[in-house]
């Protein structure tokens, strides 16, 4: 039985063959009408190859843009630590350097409600720093250190109400105290000193604390202690940039 229908198969199959090849109305029709049949089909095949394309160029695409982030993370990554290395380099040339043991910290932390008085370092007592030393970076003075822990230290910057540093303008050698707050405040001039604006107020040395000559910033204005009237103030414009600290030194010895 399945030998006949295979044979009736080929059979028609052939004339089937044989009907389209004819040049007839009837085969153009028959062919047209088969042709219109079979293209959905044609077209359907093309299309199975065209989406798997599209789905691997979306792949590559996704793989693309993952790895041209990593690539620009990189790229960020050691920009960053090219900039650093340029700011460490302009530290360790410090002239301070040939007079004084330091070491290089970085800052990790600041007090959200004292922003302008103290900061963190990641350097401690195991890397030799106790409480009172100067820190400074390579526009002049920021502070001193206050708390010392193993691996950490806590600086009190200038700008704190509590910080006293004795200094000198470095023009007329006249002494005075720079005290912090809002503004910086040299204090204690004697009052029949000449103080020129803009002259710079360098750390004088005394105290034991801070080494002499290290700039803690220019004179923007001076007026007469309204108090007593016995001595000049004089109002500062830091040498250091509080807000954009990053690496620091600090004096060992």
């Amino acid at each position: 039985m399945k030998r006949k229908t295979w044979v009736i198969a080929g059979v028609l199959l052939a004339g089937w063959v044989i009907v389209l090849g004819q040049p007839t109305v009837f085969s153009r029709k028959l062919r047209s009408v088969v042709a219109r049949l079979v293209t959905p089909f044609v077209q359907l095949g093309d299309l199975i190859p065209s989406v798997r394309s599209r789905r691997e160029l979306a792949q590559e695409n996704r793989e693309l843009r993952a790895e041209n982030d990593r690539l620009r993370q990189q790229i960020q990554a050691c920009t960053e630590t090219a900039r650093e290395n340029l700011r460490l380099r302009e530290l360790l040339n410090l002239p301070a350097l040939r007079q004084h043991k330091t070491i290089a910290a970085r800052v990790i932390g600041r007090d959200a409600a004292n922003w302008w008085q103290s900061l963190q370092l990641d350097r401690g007592w195991h890397d030799g720093l106790t409480e009172n030393m100067a820190v400074f970076n390579a526009a002049g003075l920021i502070g001193r250190t206050v708390a010392v822990t193993r691996g950490e230290s806590r600086v009190l910057l200038l700008l704190d109400p509590g910080s006293k540093v004795s200094a000198l303008l470095q023009d007329s050698r006249e002494p005075g105290i720079v005290t912090g707050g809002k503004k910086l405040t040299l204090r204690y001039v004697n009052r029949a000193a000449t103080i020129k604006p803009g002259e710079a107020v360098i750390t004088s040395g005394l105290g034991g604390v801070y080494p002499k000559g290290l700039l803690i910033g220019h004179v923007e204005t001076t007026t007469l202690n309204p108090e007593t009237g016995l001595y000049l103030e004089a109002t500062l414009r830091p040498a250091v940039d509080f807000r954009r600290l990053e690496e620091v030194l600090v004096i060992l010895e």
